[in-house]
């Protein structure tokens, strides 16, 4: 294994696999794509006709996830099972790299919008403390910053 494969999980170009694409896309498998790329939310307990789609693809592609909910830099207590049902969805489909934005996006409930969290040393003690205690066995989390492109995690730990 190559330098750059053990620090990157996927190489070259990838595809944002949407359900609207996925008939056509089973028909003429793309050749010039290198990985494929989902929101786990959108797949979590999917099933059905759906899931043996994505099942198609998953046996024939490399795959990365790229979160909207961890919320891991929100003051609410950590979705613990929404972390499981990720950490499954990574062992069902062999994803290589799960991703997620470095904000808050609820509280009491899903915002639907990505909050920046503060620039501040108890804003990353706090988010460090999350991440750390997260039950997600597996690859390690990146997380994008929802203004200032990828942190990645273990720049956060220490």
């Amino acid at each position: 294994m190559s330098e750059s494969t053990q620090q990157y999980p996927v190489q070259g170009a990838g595809l944002g696999l949407r359900r609207p694409i996925m008939s056509q896309l089973m028909k003429n498998p793309p050749e010039n794509v290198d990985f494929m790329e989902v929101a786990p939310e959108n797949w979590i307990h999917v099933g059905g006709a759906q899931g043996k789609k994505l099942r198609f693809f998953t046996e024939r592609y490399p795959f990365v996830i790229h979160g909207l909910s961890l919320s891991i830099g929100s003051p609410a207590p950590l979705d613990e099972q929404l972390v499981r049902d990720v950490r499954d969805f990574m062992k069902e489909h062999d994803i290589r790299l799960y991703s997620d934005h470095l904000s808050s996006c609820g509280d009491d409930g899903q915002l639907y919008d990505l909050m920046p969290i503060p620039f501040t040393e108890g804003a990353v003690k706090h988010t460090v403390a999350r991440r750390n205690s997260q039950p997600l066995d597996g690859p390690a989390i990146q997380f994008q910053h929802s203004s200032d492109g990828a942190v990645r995690s273990d720049r956060l730990e220490g």
